[in-house]
């Protein structure tokens, strides 16, 4: 079945409320206040019946100035616009104002109602009609159907309900897969008996009875305990439906008008997002670069600044790329559209559609931003990626899809062909970077381990946690699993190498002077002769003034195989080492360290050095008095 949701707009007092009553037979109009003053303060909400086989949602907003928030709250997640002009008063201000608030957040389909024809002489209606047409001219109501009629009277109103049902054989633009869903609040109330319950236009996916959902922006956990499209309870709601959800889990006091119930990453949470902005061409107001405005988003509204990226100010009939610094934080989407008002007096000046949910804080006037902003603006899904993927910040690619509006698999999928084409590489970790910006990763890497042999001249590389510990303090980041994915791709790549506890270069050798190799040659033959009598470290320091050169040294001989590191105060030969290792293997069963000594031919003190490195080597095992040997 499919589901159609209409917004009406127009003018206060012309009429919106009594014709959506006439077509469904629903009185919209619920508050006390509303029934008291005449006129629609809140959303109202119904449904059209009909034998077409489709879910006709009709959102009822008020047409007066002072209520035009709460128009907007309910507004933007409609498929098309039932436009309302009474045929006694024509075009008015609200008419005006709605007309291109409908036109900033992208409803592309509409018919038009000219009611309370009952009220005017056909002279005058016809007049009337004509104003109409051409008011709409160039717009996206030019053409659409335009239909005489009266609520008091019944004249028109079978001819607008059949058309409403024509124009519901529509292609559905809404996403249905789960992982998309979202619902922007614009009612939360209690019910006795049932809990905490909130109302919406399921603007994408579904959600199940029994399904855990994510209370935006504030991160709330909850349960969806029940669910109701049009009345009617089920267990499963789809995009294009109103809906309401009973919660448990939160209580009315946690959620507010304008949060979203939404999966867990089905939006993304922003103090500042990147957008196209455009002021409307009827408004003598013109927004200033840093003015403070109000931010309508799907239910939501909050403060914001707008920082203009190439200009100082932005004029009625013009479009620039803007980055708006939100006061509190929002939920949205990318390619999500908005209204922006005056912070005062409140006024309704522009509106734009969501380039960037998440983007990098930006200076102005920069060539190279607004070039992204094209792409951003413009660009295929590849080309976005990339954009993202050359950001300074790192991105995974699931959180990026989340980003995107984009499911798992979209995301993989563009992700290979660029991958394929040379121009993206994906880290073990997930994290997407631009060919470009994996080059200068690499440099980086480079040039921290050139740093460190600038300082430590005869170390064979950097060791590996000093190395990742200077890669997260370059990059910004304490993100320990991306900079251990970086070092694991450019392993794998063979652009470093691992050379046990330390990282270089690929190729990379010590060189030594010639004074360096004879203290080098020196030192190997002290090993090699003192055999299994093992040389303190102090000795061995001693031989030259620079201790960094014989630590360095030793290393290297250690490295190559040459000595062995029986403990932080003692090397040996590696031949002796072998020796040593050889005498306690040569034993049947348990051992004690004086037949040790005694097998190996050597002193107590040595012995006692050896076998407890044995035994943090995993070679024997100590269980007392004894020792044996691992099989």
């Amino acid at each position: 079945m499919k589901n159609i949701i209409i917004g009406t707009a127009g003018h206060v007092d012309h009429g919106k409320t009594t014709l959506i009553k006439a077509l469904s037979g629903i009185d919209t109009d619920r508050l006390i206040e509303e029934k008291k003053r005449g006129i629609t303060i809140e959303l109202g909400f119904a449904h059209i019946p009909n034998d077409a086989g489709y879910n006709i949602g009709v959102i009822d907003v008020p047409g007066h100035e002072k209520f035009i928030k709460h128009m907007l709250a309910g507004i933007g997640g409609i498929d098309f616009v039932l436009f309302v002009v009474a045929a006694d008063e024509g075009i008015m201000p609200q008419t005006r104002e709605h007309f291109e608030i409908l036109s900033s957040l992208g409803i592309d389909d509409g018919i038009i109602a000219v009611t309370k024809t009952d009220m005017v002489d056909d002279e005058w209606l016809e007049m009337l009609l004509e104003e109409v047409e051409d008011y709409f001219k160039g717009s996206f109501l030019e053409g659409k159907p335009v239909i005489p009629v009266s609520a008091a009277t019944g004249e028109g109103i079978s001819e607008l309900k059949a058309e409403i049902i024509a124009k519901c054989d529509r292609e559905n633009k809404r996403r249905e897969e789960k992982e998309l869903f979202r619902l922007p609040v614009d009612r939360v109330f209690t019910m006795q008996g049932f809990g905490t319950v909130v109302t919406g236009t399921l603007m994408d996916g579904n959600v199940r009875t029994g399904d855990d959902i994510i209370i935006y922006p504030a991160g709330r956990k909850a349960k969806v305990r029940g669910i109701q499209t049009y009345g009617k309870d089920t267990d499963l709601a789809v995009a294009g439906q109103r809906t309401a959800i009973n919660l448990s889990g939160v209580s009315k006091e946690d959620i507010d008008r304008g949060d979203i119930v939404a999966y867990p990453d089905a939006v993304t949470v922003t103090n500042m997002i990147d957008a196209e902005l455009s002021i409307f061409s009827s408004t003598d107001r013109v927004v200033l670069n840093n003015s403070r405005v109000h931010l309508y988003c799907g239910s939501d509204e909050v403060l914001c600044k707008v920082i203009l990226l190439d200009r100082d100010a932005l004029s009625a009939g013009e479009t620039a790329y803007a980055q708006l610094r939100l006061e509190e934080p929002a939920a949205v989407r990318r390619g999500d559209r908005f209204i922006i008002r005056f912070y005062s007096p409140i006024i309704t000046v522009g509106g734009g559609r969501i380039i960037d949910a998440l983007p990098v804080k930006h200076k102005r006037n920069k060539p190279e931003i607004l070039a992204g902003m094209d792409v951003l603006s413009h660009g295929s899904i590849s080309d976005i990626i990339y954009a993202k993927a050359c950001e300074w910040r790192f991105t995974r690619q699931k959180d990026l899809a989340r980003e995107l509006g984009l499911l798992d698999n979209e995301m993989a999928a563009a992700a290979e062909a660029a991958i394929a084409a040379g121009t993206l590489v994906v880290l073990p970790d997930d994290t997407i970077v631009s060919d470009s910006r994996y080059g200068r990763l690499k440099e980086d890497t480079e040039n921290i381990i050139n740093d460190y042999h600038s300082h430590n001249p005869l170390a064979d590389g950097i060791p590996r946690q000093e190395l990742l510990s200077r890669m997260k303090e370059r990059w910004f980041t304490g993100d320990d699993k991306l900079v251990q994915a970086v070092l694991k791709s450019l392993l794998s790549q063979g652009f470093v190498e691992d050379r046990g506890k330390s990282i270089a270069v690929s190729g990379f050798s010590i060189e030594y002077t010639e004074e360096q190799k004879a203290l080098k040659d020196r030192i190997q033959a002290m090993y090699s002769g003192a055999g299994i009598e093992m040389i303190k470290n102090d000795d061995v320091f001693a031989l030259y003034k620079d201790s960094r050169i014989v630590r360095a040294i030793l290393e290297d001989l250690e490295s190559e195989g040459t000595i062995y590191k029986v403990n932080p105060s003692y090397y040996i030969s590696s031949k002796a080492w072998d020796q040593a290792v050889a005498a306690a293997r040569s034993f049947d069963s348990e051992f004690t360290l004086a037949e040790y000594r005694d097998r190996l031919g050597t002193s107590r003190k040595y012995a006692s050095e050896f076998l407890p490195a044995m035994d943090k080597a995993g070679i024997t095992v100590f269980s007392g008095e004894t020792r044996r040997v691992v099989k």
